[in-house]
């Protein structure tokens, strides 16, 4: 993928006292539908096969004639020996499916929270690479493959595809879409029908995401006033902008946990932004980490220029009646004539094998 995008600068900048306000989130990009497969995040000895193929997640969408999809993958290969990964569409109609328009960032690697970083930044930067599907026709009654990936031992598949998935009747699909490893490199993705593996559950009870939804994106906005003081809000908090919910998920039942870090996702915040003093003023604003390391993409509207954000360390612990500081990135600074009022937005993505949420921050020079 073009991952060329220059990295903001770190900088620092003070560390909120108290709780952040939390950003509430609503849906967008409703003309694509999300997947994540994320789980099992390690594929090992403990991971079900049946005649070599372990169907990780699937999805299906019930009277479309044509489905845009965005897919989010990020499994480890631990078996010991090289496997093969790769998207798979079953038509169960009497007409041929076309598979097209397809952009990819997936890719076998070993620096995970690079590969994260850019696709985040190719995301929000729309540089993901045009690339030709494994099967670009599916015909009737019969298994095609999207794209397949080899992937040795002790790496990751990884990142971000696109594709849409038409009927050339222009007639309702009948389909699954399944997320699929095969034990053998060599294996025929198209003869696997197996069933959904169940998810796996961590020792420490953590449990990675997988899961279908109606839309890909979300939106949320903030008001902030010149000369208000610093203001603090949390951006996928994991909770009222967690909308990727297993419960709100495809097939529930057999879903694992919340994409609440929106890997795969772009998050656009509309900034209203206002000076009702009789003096120019200039507003900051930053990005940095609420709990862990965070890190992934931003854009501003105000230059349209898409940056990488560095790895950005954990918040000190409060010590109280102390000012602190935390590491961050300047998304903007922007400077408001006396009663001027704009408004912008902040596009971000977060990086798979990083943590969320993330702070943005508020503050008049």
């Amino acid at each position: 993928m073009a991952c060329n995008q220059n990295s903001k600068t770190k900088v620092s900048f003070v560390t909120p006292a108290t709780a952040p306000s939390q950003l509430v989130g609503t849906k967008a990009k409703t003309d694509t539908r999300f997947v994540i497969s994320d789980n099992h995040e390690t594929i090992d000895e403990t991971t079900i096969f049946t005649n070599g193929y372990c169907t990780l997640w699937s999805d299906t969408a019930s009277g479309k004639t044509s489905v845009k999809y965005r897919m989010f993958v990020w499994h480890l290969n631990n078996r010991g020996a090289s496997m093969k990964y790769g998207i798979t569409i079953g038509n169960n109609n009497t007409s041929a499916y076309s598979i097209h328009n397809v952009k990819s960032t997936i890719a076998p690697i070993t620096s995970f929270v690079e590969q994260g970083r850019c696709t985040a930044a190719a995301l929000v930067g729309d540089t993901m690479d045009t690339i030709t599907p494994t099967d670009s026709s599916i015909p009737a009654g019969k298994l095609g493959v999207v794209k397949e990936w080899t992937v040795p031992n002790g790496q990751l598949i990884g990142g971000l595809i696109e594709f849409t998935v038409t009927n050339t009747a222009s007639t309702a699909m009948s389909y699954r879409l399944r997320s699929v490893a095969a034990a053998s490199a060599t294996a025929d993705l198209r003869l696997n029908q197996t069933p959904v593996i169940s998810f796996f559950t961590g020792k420490d009870g953590s449990i990675h995401p997988r899961g279908s939804w109606d839309f890909a994106e979300i939106a949320s906005s903030v008001n902030y006033s010149a000369g208000s003081g610093w203001k603090y809000y949390n951006m996928s908090n994991g909770q009222s902008d967690n909308l990727m919910t297993k419960a709100a998920s495809y097939d529930n039942g057999n879903a694992a946990d919340s994409n609440k870090g929106h890997y795969g996702v772009k998050y656009t915040l509309t900034v209203n932004l206002t000076n009702p003093t009789s003096a120019e003023k200039t507003i900051s604003i930053y990005m940095g980490s609420r709990v862990k390391p965070y890190g992934g993409a931003v854009k501003w509207s105000g230059d349209n220029v898409t940056y990488k954000v560095p790895n950005l360390a954990s918040p000190p612990t409060l010590v109280s009646g102390t000012t602190q500081y935390q590491e961050g990135i300047l998304v903007a600074e922007v400077k408001l004539s006396a009663g001027q009022s704009i408004t912008r937005t902040i596009t971000a993505a977060s990086a798979g094998g990083l943590s969320t949420p993330a702070v943005v921050a508020f503050q008049t020079k």
